[in-house]
Parts: structure tokens; C-alpha cells; sequence
């Protein structure tokens, strides 16, 4: 190495009278290969030159940035910031999940999607991160430099190259032309990360496949005087039988050389621990990059006279992006659906008012990605400079027709539920699926069969006709996985078919109506003292209901949720007639007939509190005002009253003492969110107080109790993983009412049922 540095500083008085030229190489590497913007911020302050650029994967996005006018320290502050973050791993800001588009929550934990055109051929996905917002980001953020330079990457701010890899023709791919977007996502779309790209015909994936170090690239575009290299990465071990991942690395990434000739390269290597996924501390990263640097700039300035002020690079820079047009789509054109469905996918994304601003389509963007028919979306804009506007051609692919849905709660309490649900999408002029679901298990049972539409109208609305039945079989107790029960001291089953419709508030917010007709039949015992030979009292409840929420939704997970906040405000009317009749340990024994009518109005707030750090906190908030009349006797009342539930452990027990026509409850959660999120420390405490509890009178009549007199608690503490396929858990809760208040548990899935008459 000595040898090739005192070569260099006898060329050296030739290259300065020549004036050197200066080309970086930034490998790929993963989230490690964001040490380059650490290492271009020292070339910067050090007024070394940067005359060409060359990256491949991540290396191809740090340098196509630098290319398009972004500056180091604006790289800097970008990387390290949420939407990044967000963008890495696959998410979308919470402003743009959008509400409306969501499904009710159900127990899914594995999807699984088939072509009916293929003969039910399953595909295993390509990918296991959304691409959506950085694809979308980067849109945004080169449109201008591409339009700028005539898509001629010799134009750029500084001139730059990416390499792809083009799988299609098993052939490296050199991007010197074209959308700068486009290039630099081919070039970062690392196997089962990102899902790859097509350009021009050809299938793109991840540049380091084939090169991850385009040092030579940079010697037949340019031709430099001297090569800066920034590398992270290294060939990979060979492939061991027991280790899948390196068996795939060996077949598809082929060795790369990672050096450039002596004479006149210098390759600095940051030392740093970043993972391969882990963006979790782009700071950190970005620093060892700029230490690195920092550390080789005695040799750097050794073999590189010529210098760059750092004003100088700014003016430059200033001057070149001031030259940007606008970003404002004036058209936008669908690719890759039929007739009928572009129409759908065109009115979801245009407004009466074109142009349309790149934040202003962002929210109807997103909000098409939402919708269960879309698989794939990809937006490119292009530069028309006869109209000084651009048009956005958005590629968009369906998404398969069939999905099998399985999934459930799994328990070491006999409440083990399986859940299988099988989905048809229907699309055309509206977005639209049929969907039939079952839940079987001893404690929960459920078929519903339905069909949503969401219309192709300015304003998103949907329709929902549903059917649905349910069975809960509440045993005499719940303490044993292994108890045999004998018989089950309450039974309730309801039927009912309807009509759910929804309206888009906004992106979070949801003013939602239905109308159904039920049918409920409840068994019961009036005591858990009872023999195998008595007969139950039945209570049925033929009714017409009809209610209409107003919600806003930002939770971030169905279940658990640990950030965001949920406010339901809900009125409903219920009329119907209620038969009871009595079993033989009854001591009624004719037939009781009544009509019923009331309304019931309730309101919840569920919110949490600090939702970026470790500890976070939440309250939840619930009232309800109903004009609930009493029913024949006390267990028929009581099963029809309003209930507070917070916790997905309460769910599954008959809970007494938290029933009630009017009542406010409430609570508070104290969560430790630890390994990124994933692991969760939950403990939580509710108070509920009815203004007039239902007690069980003379002949097991239902009496109102004193007002404000009675009230109940609920404790829970929960140590809560979140799994790839859902939660797994232990919980110990303080249940008041329950023969046995504590009760402990061993959890694997959801807690989640299909929509009742009431809801």
C-alpha cells in the first residue's frame, strides 16, 4: 500500500495540472451501507471533490440522492427521522393508514392468497416489506432532477450510474438514462425484502446480485483520475447444509471485487455493527461512516490537491435544484388492469380539480393501497415541458382472487377457538369481495357469510349485507384446561341478517349505519347448582334493531394495541318481543310474553400516551345511558345488558357485576415496550360503577339497586410477545364477581368475534 501512495504522490503534480477528477463508489449493504452519508459529509467539509457518482443498492439510493441535489447533512436528517424509519420497514405514516378501508378485525393469523386462473396454484409472496411509501417518496423526491436533466443521469448535479440486476436475462444492468426513481429502486430491491420491479419488459432486482461494488462501472463511464470507494459489505462465506439463508445467498448473489487498482483508488470501510434490516439507529450508522472518513482524510488530502469549498458545492447545489419544476400532476394514467377496473383505480385517485399537488394525492393514494383488491402499486412521474406539468403513470397490479384465512385463540383455559375463513374478490367498477368465515371451539362457535362493496363515488361509502349465527357456551367454571365440564349453565345463540353501510370521514373517521333482524334463543340455569337432568329456562328475543356510530380509529394493532387512540360515539334502537320459558328449577312455570323496546347510547375513548418511547401509558374511557327495560327474570336481564369488557381475557367470562343500563367505567394501562416493540409489559387496573346495579331479587327477579352503591375492579398484568402470526401472551387477572377472582393463563392468537346483532 505504501508502494501504490508514493506512486500516487509522484503522479500527483501531473493529475493537479491536468485537474483531477474525483469519482465515489458506494457499495450495497443493507442498512450498513448508510454509513455513506457519513462518509460524503467528510469529503464535504474537507473540500474534497465529488465529479461522479456510482452505487449499487443502497448505495445506488445514498448516491442517486447526493446526485439529485440533496446534501449531506439533509441525507442526514432524513435517515434519521420517523418517516424513514417507517419507510424501511415497510409502513405507512399513521395520517395515511386509512380507516375506512379496513375490515372488521377478526382472528386472522395466516392469509394466504391463490389465482383461480392457475388452478388454485398458492404463491408464496415475493416480499416481507411493503414497498409503498419509499416507492412513492422517491417519486416525489427525484421527479424534479430527472426533469431537470432530461433523464440524461450525465446532467445531474453531479453525473451518476446504478447498477441493477436483471433477472429476466441473468445479466448485470447499467442505468446511465431514464427515471431517476426507477433506477435506483430496481437497484435496492433485495431478494424477499422488496418485491422487484419491471423495467422495460425485464425484472429487476437488488444490484449486489450481480455487483455491489460498481468500482468498474465507474471506470468505463468516467474514467476518474481517482476513485473513492465506501464499502460495508464482503463476499459471503461458503454455503453450509444447515443454513438455508447462506445456501440462497450462494445461488443468487455471484462474488464481487470488492477493490479498485491501487495507482488510483483509496476504498474506505466503516466499522460498524448495523444489521442487515436494522434501521433502527441510522444515527449511529451514519456517524461510524464519518468517523471512517474522517480517519483516512491524511491520505486523502495526501493524494487529492485539488480542492472544493464547501460554499462553492452549496451554490451549485442551490442552483441546480432551484431549476427543478414543480411537482404538479396534471394526469394521471393506469396500467396493467382492464378497462373496468382502471376506471375504478382512475376516479379513486383524480379530483375535479387537476393539477393536483404530490401531499395533495398522497392521502387518495394511500387510500387505494388500502383497498383489499389491490395488490401492487408503482408511480412514476414524467416531465412534460411543453405543459411544465407531469403526469404520473401508476402501475397497478389486483390482487389474487381467493384468500384462506386461518386463525384463532389458542389457550391453556378451555376457550380454544379455530378460525378458517375463505375470501372471494370481486372487482370491476367497485371494489368488492364475498367472504365466508367459521369460528368452532367449545367455547365460541360462529358461521358468517357476506358481501362488501365499496363504491366507485367521490365520497367512499360502502355496502355490507351480512348473516351471521353465534353460539358462546359459558361453562360452570373456567380454571382447567383439562376439567370436563358437565353441562354448561349458559348457552347463548343468536341469528341475525342485516345491512352494514359505511361513510369515510376523513382518513381515520367512519360514520357507519345498520339495520338487522335477530333472533336470540338463551339457555340458562338460575344457579351453578344444578343436575345433568334439569331442564334450562329459555329466553328468545325476536327483535328489529338499527344504530348508527360515528368512530375515529388510529390504533396500531387489533389486539394489544400499545399506540394511538380510538373514539366510538354509538346510538342504537332495539324493538322486539321476548318469550321465556321456564325450565324445572324454576319455580314460574307459564310462558311469559313481552314486547321490548329501548335505546342505549354509549361513547368509548381508548388512548394511549408517549407511544415512541419504552414507557408508555393509556386510559380508557367508557358510559353508557340505555332505557333497558328488565327482562322475565334476573339471568335473562342480565345477559342482555349493556357490558363493559376491556380486556381480551374479560371476553371470554360471563361477567356479572359488569353489567348494567347506565353505567361509566374506565381505567388506566402501564405498558414497557421493549425489543422494538415486539414485547410488550402490560399491567392495567378499571373501575366500573353502574349508577343502578341489576340485582337478583325474590324468585330470581331482576331489582335495581341503590343508586351509585355498587361497584366493581378489574386488575390484569400481561407479559405479551407479538409474534409473525399474532400474539402470544401470559396473563394473570383480578376478575371481581367470579367464584374465583384470580385467574391465570397461557395465550396464543385473537380474542376476536364476529360482529353481533347489537354492534
Amino acid at each position: 500500500m505504501r508502494t501504490c501512495i508514493a506512486f500516487l504522490l509522484l503522479l500527483l503534480p501531473f493529475s493537479v495540472s491536468l485537474g483531477q477528477r474525483v469519482g465515489v463508489v458506494l457499495g450495497g449493504g443493507g442498512a450498513s451501507a448508510i454509513t455513506h452519508i457519513g462518509v460524503l459529509k467528510a469529503l464535504e467539509e474537507n473540500g474534497i471533490p465529488v465529479d461522479y457518482i456510482t452505487g449499487s443498492s443502497m448505495g445506488a439510493l445514498i448516491g442517486a440522492m447526493y446526485a439529485a441535489g440533496y446534501s449531506p447533512a439533509e441525507m442526514d436528517s432524513l435517515f434519521r427521522s420517523d418517516e424513514y424509519r417507517i419507510m424501511a420497514t415497510g409502513g405507512v405514516e399513521d395520517k395515511f393508514v386509512y380507516y375506512f378501508k379496513h375490515d372488521r378485525p377478526d382472528a386472522t393469523m395466516i392469509d394466504l392468497k391463490f389465482d383461480t386462473d392457475t388452478f388454485l396454484l398458492a404463491s408464496l409472496p415475493t416480499n416481507l416489506r411493503s414497498p409503498i411509501l419509499i416507492d412513492y417518496e422517491q417519486m416525489r423526491s427525484f421527479a424534479g432532477a430527472s426533469a431537470t436533466s432530461g433523464y440524461d443521469m450525465d446532467r445531474l448535479f453531479v453525473p451518476f450510474r446504478c447498477v441493477a440486476s436483471d433477472i429476466t436475462a441473468q445479466r448485470p444492468v447499467v442505468f446511465d438514462k431514464g427515471d431517476l426513481a426507477q433506477a435506483v429502486r430496481a437497484s435496492m430491491s433485495y431478494p424477499f425484502y422488496f418485491k422487484p420491479i419491471r423495467v422495460d419488459g425485464h425484472l429487476m432486482m437488488d444490484g449486489g446480485l450481480y455487483n455491489n461494488f460498481p468500482s468498474d462501472v465507474m471506470y468505463e463511464a468516467f474514467f476518474p483520475d481517482i476513485i473513492i470507494g465506501s464499502n460495508v459489505a464482503s463476499n459471503s462465506p461458503p454455503p453450509s447444509e444447515d443454513d438455508l439463508l447462506s445456501q440462497l445467498k450462494a445461488m443468487l448473489q455471484e462474488p464481487t471485487n470488492y477493490s479498485v487498482i491501487c495507482e488510483n483508488g483509496i476504498i474506505i470501510e466503516p466499522n460498524t455493527n448495523t444489521g442487515l434490516f436494522d434501521f433502527s439507529n441510522n444515527g449511529r450508522t451514519i456517524e461510524d461512516g464519518y468517523r471512517a472518513a474522517m480517519a483516512r482524510m491524511p491520505e486523502l488530502k495526501a493524494v487529492i490537491a485539488r480542492r472544493v469549498p464547501m460554499a462553492d458545492v452549496a451554490r451549485r447545489r442551490k442552483e441546480f435544484t432551484a431549476r427543478h419544476p414543480a411537482l404538479r400532476i396534471k394526469e394521471i394514467t393506469v396500467t396493467g388492469l382492464n378497462k373496468r377496473r382502471s376506471q375504478y383505480v382512475e376516479r379513486t385517485l383524480t379530483t375535479k380539480r387537476m393539477p393536483i399537488d404530490p401531499e395533495s394525492l398522497k392521502s387518495r393514494y394511500f387510500r387505494l393501497y388500502e383497498d383489499d383488491n389491490i395488490a401492487l402499486l408503482y408511480p412514476k412521474a414524467v416531465y412534460d415541458s411543453a405543459q411544465g406539468d407531469y403526469d404520473l403513470e401508476v402501475l397497478v397490479k389486483d390482487e389474487k382472487d381467493l384468500h384462506a384465512r386461518f386463525g384463532g385463540m389458542f389457550s391453556s383455559r378451555p376457550i380454544n377457538t379455530g378460525m378458517v375463513g375463505l375470501r372471494y374478490n370481486l372487482f370491476g367498477r367497485t371494489s368488492s369481495f364475498a367472504q365466508g368465515t367459521a369460528y368452532f371451539g367449545k367455547f365460541y362457535a360462529a358461521a358468517q357469510l357476506k358481501v362488501r362493496s365499496d363504491l366507485s363515488t367521490r365520497l367512499p361509502i360502502y355496502l355490507e349485507p351480512v348473516v351471521t349465527f353465534h353460539r358462546w357456551d359459558h361453562f360452570k367454571n373456567f380454571i382447567s384446561f383439562f376439567d370436563e365440564e358437565r353441562p354448561s349453565f349458559i348457552i347463548l345463540r343468536e341469528t341475525w341478517g342485516g345491512l352494514n353501510a359505511g361513510l369515510g370521514l376523513s382518513n381515520k373517521g367512519l360514520l357507519r349505519v345498520d339495520m338487522k333482524y335477530a333472533q336470540n334463543k338463551d339457555s340458562y340455569y338460575q344457579t351453578i347448582d344444578f343436575e345433568p337432568t334439569d331442564t334450562a329456562d329459555v329466553t328468545e328475543f325476536f327483535h328489529f334493531n338499527g344504530g348508527i356510530s360515528i368512530q375515529r380509529n388510529s390504533l396500531n394493532r387489533k389486539q394489544h394495541a400499545n399506540a394511538g387512540e380510538a373514539l366510538k360515539f354509538e346510538l342504537r334502537y332495539m324493538n322486539g318481543d321476548e318469550r321465556t320459558t321456564p325450565g324445572n328449577t324454576n319455580a314460574e312455570r307459564r310462558v311469559w310474553t313481552e314486547r321490548k323496546d329501548w335505546i342505549t347510547a354509549k361513547v368509548t375513548l381508548d388512548k394511549y400516551f408517549l407511544p415512541r418511547g419504552i414507557f408508555r401509558f393509556g386510559a380508557l374511557l367508557e358510559g353508557v345511558y340505555s332505557t333497558y327495560p328488565f327482562f322475565q327474570n334476573y339471568t335473562a336481564t342480565i345477559l342482555r345488558a349493556p357490558v363493559f369488557q376491556p380486556t381480551p381475557e374479560s371476553r371470554t367470562f360471563f361477567l356479572e357485576n359488569f353489567r348494567a343500563s347506565q353505567y361509566v367505567a374506565g381505567g388506566l394501562r402501564m405498558i414497557a415496550a421493549l425489543a422494538r416493540n415486539r414485547l410488550d409489559l402490560r399491567v392495567e387496573g378499571y373501575v366500573f360503577q353502574p349508577y343502578q346495579a341489576i340485582l337478583r331479587g325474590p324468585d330470581n327477579t331482576a331489582v335495581a339497586g341503590t343508586e351509585i352503591s355498587d361497584r366493581s375492579y378489574l386488575a390484569s398484568g400481561s407479559l405479551i410477545y407479538q409474534s409473525p402470526l399474532g400474539p402470544l401472551w401470559v396473563n394473570g387477572s383480578y376478575i371481581d364477581g367470579l367464584t374465583q377472582p384470580w385467574v391465570w393463563s397461557i395465550n396464543f392468537g385473537y380474542v376476536l368475534f364476529a360482529q353481533s346483532a347489537s354492534e
